[in-house]
């Protein structure tokens, strides 16, 4: 089987549904399986069912999160074909009306899935019932992370305020649009070298900017220049802000944001922040969901809650409150 890596480039532009997310970033640390499970805290409480699908596939700890010590099922009993589709290895949640994806942590070759298991997965997740299916994505700018992230409608890019997140997430954005680019220019490598010129991820941003890079193209090829201008126009990326301490480091995704747009002419924008809070390391440390979800919710929890209410809202007014009538069922048990 050929690997993923060496893969026909344009034989993996698959896209998901269209209520897909992605929650990626270029480094670890930045709270990003933190920041996919309030999100389908939230939109579960919104009366949505959600799928939280955790695509780390070498080091799976979403279900830890969720409050769940040992997954009965993770997706490599649907890779490894112990079970036949993949709504049988979902997972009740402690969150109403969200089920669990677990990733699989016990084979290792699983981490980097073959373009045959890639394809798999993908053509599995389409056939899902869910309102909204939340993809947790591993750090780094590894192919399966960006393939997965430029495969789903809405893609979240999680940034701490800090140096190295910003330039990180800055990195993941670049290389998630290089990634694109490959895939469509695959059979016209010099238009692929003129798209690649620029390197703005350097200090001064002394590259070129896409903008001029596609006006290059356009004097060389015009019909493979709009064709990359399609993808800039369609590749639209959102930055969330986790951690931040001040207003000062609220601001770090409107930074990303524009910086993304100058200099690699995508559409760009800041969903929001979410402050520190100390019921995040107790939920996180004590794997205790209930920590930022049980009782008085934590601010962290809240500001993600107004998040996903502006970006999906409630599917009625039962869904504005905090609580649903449902009860969630045992977590860890398939539903």
């Amino acid at each position: 089987m050929e690997s993923l890596g060496n893969a026909p480039l344009e034989a993996i532009e698959t896209e998901l549904p269209g209520q897909l997310w992605a929650v990626g970033g270029g480094k670890g640390g930045v709270g990003k399986s933190v920041i996919s499970c309030m999100f389908a805290h939230s939109l579960g409480q919104n009366g949505h069912k959600v799928i939280l699908v955790d695509a780390d596939l070498g080091g799976a700890n979403l279900h830890t999160l969720a409050g769940i010590r040992m997954p009965k099922f993770t997706l490599e009993d649907f890779l490894l074909h112990r079970v036949r589709e993949l709504e049988g290895v979902l997972l009740d949640t402690p969150f109403a009306n969200v089920r669990l994806l677990a990733g699989g942590y016990e084979v290792a070759s699983l981490a980097n899935p073959n373009y045959g298991q890639k394809s798999r997965i993908i053509r599995a997740l389409q056939g899902l019932k869910a309102d909204y299916i939340i993809v947790d994505l591993g750090a780094g700018t590894g192919l399966n992370t960006l393939d997965f992230f430029l495969a789903c409608s809405r893609r979240i890019v999680v940034v701490a305020p800090q140096p190295t997140s910003v330039q990180n997430a800055y990195g993941f954005v670049k290389s998630a649009l290089y990634r694109a680019l490959g895939r469509s220019l695959s059979k016209n490598p010099d238009a692929l070298r003129i798209m690649t010129m620029a390197d703005a991820s350097r200090g001064e941003h002394s590259g070129q900017t896409m903008e001029q890079n596609v006006a290059v193209l356009r004097a060389y090829d015009p019909e493979c220049a709009a064709v990359v201008q399609d993808i800039l126009d369609n590749l639209t990326i959102s930055l969330l802000v986790n951690m931040a301490n001040d207003r000062g480091e609220e601001r770090t995704g409107d930074v990303v944001a524009a910086v993304c747009s100058r200099y690699l002419g995508l559409k760009a924008d800041s969903l929001g922040t979410v402050r520190t809070d100390p019921a995040i390391h107790r939920w996180v440390s004590r794997m205790d969901p209930a920590q930022a979800f049980g009782g008085e919710t934590g601010f962290a929890a809240a500001a993600l809650r107004v998040i996903a209410n502006r970006i999906a809202p409630p599917t009625s007014l039962h869904g504005m409150h905090a609580q649903c009538s449902e009860q969630p069922r045992q977590p860890g048990r398939a539903a």
